[in-house]
């Protein structure tokens, strides 16, 4: 009991200090303080629309480079104020009101080209257009109401820099400690391995999948710690701890992933020994020490409590001693896993004491010296647009879609009210159906599907959160403090987990207005509204996906698997010329580390959107499974093969090592060229001729066990990698 409660508090802990919680909290703080000192002041609508443009500048302000967050912001503001004042002045017919809508909906969806951020810009630009329609005060001038939507925006940019300013290094430890909490989550799936109720396969699945989960992470730390500060931040010993915290996290991370066993063969051959049984316990209590550590990481202050799993080593290693003298064979393999652990466990006690300041900060200046090698750079230009301005486009075709289904969204706003005087005559709230869509519709198919059930799925729940706490609460007072929760939690989710926060919005939105109008009946026709608009939203987008220029997933497989192939011939052609004598930069190693994650992530992710779409668009998942975990086993079997170098300084190779590495190079260039017409180079290993002196036999055998094991799986992936190639083929 005491266990749980500890486990629940932690959790409430690393919630309450997330990034996202913060997120939800800045993005709150500077809704609410227009509106509170307008509301003093009597002019609460003013204040409405003011906080308005603080939630529609907060769409791009997404996770990422300093710079790139300051530039977008000051771009939104600009396209704020020039669509709110657009939409006001021009003297706009039904007929070119349409038009415009559809135009600037393709315009805004195109701009997915330069990435997610820019999208965001898109999406606040149809927001502004949106609320610019239906959000008119009949008291206003018009040209008011666009001046205070962009003062909204105006102000949430000068809120958002001046606390990036007092707490330059807030998001990078969060996004810092967010990375160390899923690594934990890492481990305490690899203890499953040893779990004899868990099926192995089922294992897999999960490893791959928290792995590309770990991999955004990853990518979120290098872009925010890497790309954010200056010549002064580095100097700082703060800078210095997070980025001797993220290096020691990544070593860690690579070993977890380089320990890979075959774990069929140890669940049989020691399932039913207590050691099987101590490994488990001994991964489960590492996860719970860094699990511990990412509150201090969040906050950069020094652990409360101690390193806790003194001792669980030695006890393991004693039963596998036993073990030996009971059964009188080797246990080499389970003596790996230990190693292995010690080293998780060192590590883990390197973050702890860096966060203590008990151990002098190691120097990284050699990778903050290629730091733009770290993470994606992105560039806007014409020439990409252009490369997009055709239907073979998934983006075009997107663009497309959403224009023409938002021409038809706003005929049927038009035309409802003619057909069914009730509908929409009593609160006027259409743009529901345009958030509704451009929330919704989105390139694939997958995603998209899901959007669409979150989103029914909190409007409904969530309206009926809205109307239990309207008439359960009779207090004024708590009511709206349960109010601002709502927000609070709204603004939190929207992001990361959208059911829940289009469930809070919903809630959120009927109290909101319940205040504004006092009438007891108006939160049930509001959210049949809602409900309705909703409904009209998901249908029209489920039907676009179907009708107008569908695009799958499925059919972009080539170009990902050709990637993560390309990637896999890059990392290993390193670890080979390592062995052969080339210098190998240490930056090159881990950036060809990063790219064949990265790589594999987005395939996985692939994978998971291509499981929702129709069964007849997905002919090759167990294949793509398949394919997923043939590449972790060989990243993890080449990263075990490049620790393997590094810790034996008198480790070379000889011609039989040589023909099975270019071997492996040359079977994984066949296997590129199944989805690639273009040949695929390969830089030639430094022969072997002018070695000076020979192995011992036993590091012979173990070079070469280790290249047979990994000539093994690029067998398999290319038989793999026929499969899927010939079953798309059959598909088209």
């Amino acid at each position: 009991m005491r266990d749980r409660i500890e486990k629940v508090w932690q959790k409430t802990r690393f919630f309450v200090n997330s990034q996202p919680f913060h997120e939800g909290l800045k993005i709150t703080i500077a809704v609410l303080i227009p509106v509170l000192v307008f509301t003093f002041f009597g002019q609460l609508h003013h204040g409405v629309t003011l906080g308005i443009g603080s939630i529609i500048a907060s769409t791009p302000d997404l996770v990422g480079p300093y710079r790139e967050r300051r530039q977008s912001l000051f771009i939104n503001v600009i396209v704020i104020f020039a669509m709110s004042m657009l939409t006001r002045i021009l003297p706009f017919s039904d007929f070119f009101l349409g038009l415009f809508m559809a135009f600037f909906s393709f315009a805004a969806c195109m701009l997915t080209v330069f990435g997610i951020r820019a999208m965001g810009i898109g999406a606040s630009c149809l927001l502004a257009l949106f609320f610019s329609l239906t959000l008119t005060h009949e008291s206003s001038h018009p040209i008011t109401e666009a001046l205070l939507l962009t003062a909204g925006a105006i102000w949430y940019m000068i809120f958002v820099l001046v606390l990036r300013h007092m707490r330059p290094y807030r998001v990078s430890q969060q996004v810092l400690a967010e990375c160390a909490y899923k690594i934990g989550s890492l481990l305490r799936i690899k203890a499953d391995f040893f779990d004899a109720n868990t099926a192995i396969a089922k294992t897999h699945k999960q490893v791959i999948q928290i792995n590309m989960v770990l991999n955004q992470r990853q990518e979120n730390v290098r872009e925010v710690l890497f790309s954010a500060a200056t010549e002064k931040q580095f100097a700082s010993y703060q800078y210095k701890q997070l980025t001797f915290i993220f290096a020691t996290l990544m070593e860690l991370f690579e070993r977890i992933n380089a320990s890979h066993h075959d774990y069929y063969q140890i669940r049989e051959k020691y399932g039913h020994t207590k050691v099987y049984q101590v490994i488990p316990e001994l991964l489960i209590s590492c996860a719970q020490e860094l699990e511990r550590l990412t509150t201090p990481i969040s906050l950069l202050k020094s652990p409360k409590n101690a390193i806790q799993f003194t001792g669980l080593w030695d006890n393991a290693y004693a039963e596998i001693i036993a073990l030996e003298k009971q059964e009188g064979g080797t246990t080499i393999v389970l003596k790996k896993i230990l190693v292995n652990i010690r080293y998780v466990m060192q590590k883990i006690r390197e973050v702890h004491r860096i966060l203590s300041k008990s151990e002098e900060v190691h120097d990284h200046s050699e990778l903050i010296a290629q730091k733009e090698r770290f993470f994606r750079q992105r560039t806007f230009s014409w020439p990409i647009l252009q490369a997009h301005l055709n239907l073979k486009s998934p983006i075009f075709r997107h663009s497309l879609r959403v224009a023409i289904v938002m021409l038809i969204a706003f005929v049927i706003t038009k035309a409802l009210p003619i057909f069914f005087p009730d509908y929409i005559a009593l609160t006027k709230h259409s743009f529901w159906i345009y958030i509704t869509i451009i929330v919704i519709l989105r390139p694939g198919f997958s995603l998209s599907k899901q959007r669409s059930i979150d989103r029914l799925k909190g409007s409904f729940l969530g309206g009926l959160l809205g109307l239990l706490s309207i008439f359960l609460i009779t207090n004024s007072y708590v009511l709206l403090g349960l109010m601002l929760v709502y927000m609070l939690l709204t603004f939190t989710f929207l992001r990361s987990k959208y059911v829940y926060g289009s469930f809070f919005l919903t809630a959120f939105f009927l109290i909101a207005y319940y205040f504004f109008t006092g009438v007891d009946d108006f939160g049930i026709l509001l959210l049949k509204e809602r409900l309705l608009d909703t409904l009209i939203g998901c249908v029209l987008c489920f039907l676009s996906f179907h009708l107008i220029f569908p695009t799958w997933e499925s059919d972009s497989v080539k170009s990902y698997l050709k990637n993560v192939i390309h990637s896999n011939v890059h990392f290993l052609s390193i670890c080979f010329r390592k062995l052969s004598g080339d210098h190998i930069d240490i930056a090159d190693y881990k950036v060809a580390r990063k790219e064949i994650y990265l790589s594999l992530a987005e395939l996985n992710a692939l994978n998971e959107r291509i499981l929702n779409e129709p069964i007849y668009q997905r002919p090759f998942t167990k294949e793509l499974n398949d394919f997923s975990i043939f590449t972790h086993q060989l990243i993890s079997y080449a990263m075990a093969f490049t620790h393997m170098i590094d810790h034996r300084s008198t480790l070379n190779f000889h011609d039989e090592h040589e023909r099975l590495m270019n071997k492996i190079l040359l079977k994984l260039k066949k296997t590129y060229a199944l989805f690639e017409t273009e040949l695929l180079e390969i830089l030639p290993l430094k022969s072997s001729v002018s070695r000076s002196y020979v192995l011992n036999q036993s590091d012979e055998l173990l070079i070469k066990e280790q290249l047979q094991l990994m000539l093994g799986l690029v067998e398999k992936l290319y038989h793999n990698s026929l499969d899927i190639s010939l079953l798309a083929k059959r598909s088209l």
